[in-house]
């Protein structure tokens, strides 16, 4: 029950399947993802569950400024960029990240984003196990 991304080569126009025994197969843009669950101008982080299963869930994540440093104790993550560009943090090391990227995220590791352009970057994290947002230790 995990949504599947699919991409048009011409107009990049991200849509995202999933599968419900109740109602069949049900779709939504990633622009409609981001109308729903829009940030506010006074936000720098906004976050929205857009699926929950047993063992996992999937959250749209949109950043204008910066994460703070932080990491899950129990989460693993894996990162789906899919607008805006920035700088990831991640252990020691950064790296410049940008629509297409997919970064893993084991528990236990500090990480944090910081948005490079003027528009909030947008990502979809996949959380295994599923995550309620109380998994948070931040780091200075």
């Amino acid at each position: 029950m995990l949504p599947l991304l699919l991409a048009c080569a011409s107009s990049r126009k991200v849509v995202f399947y999933q599968y419900n025994e109740l109602e069949g197969i049900r779709n939504k843009t990633l622009d409609r993802l981001k109308w729903e669950n829009a940030i506010r101008p006074e936000e720098s982080l906004a976050k929205a569950m857009i699926l929950e299963t047993d063992y996992s869930s999937t959250h749209l994540i949109q950043i204008r400024g910066e994460e703070k440093k932080h990491l899950h104790e129990f989460h693993d993550a894996i990162v789906f960029i899919q607008s805006g560009t920035g700088r990831m943090y991640l252990g020691k090391s950064s790296f410049k990240v940008g629509p297409g990227a997919v970064i893993f995220i084991p528990h236990g590791v500090v990480h944090y984003f910081v948005n490079g352009g003027p528009e909030p970057a947008t990502a979809l994290a996949i959380y295994s196990p599923a995550f309620d947002g109380k998994d948070i230790i931040f780091r200075e």
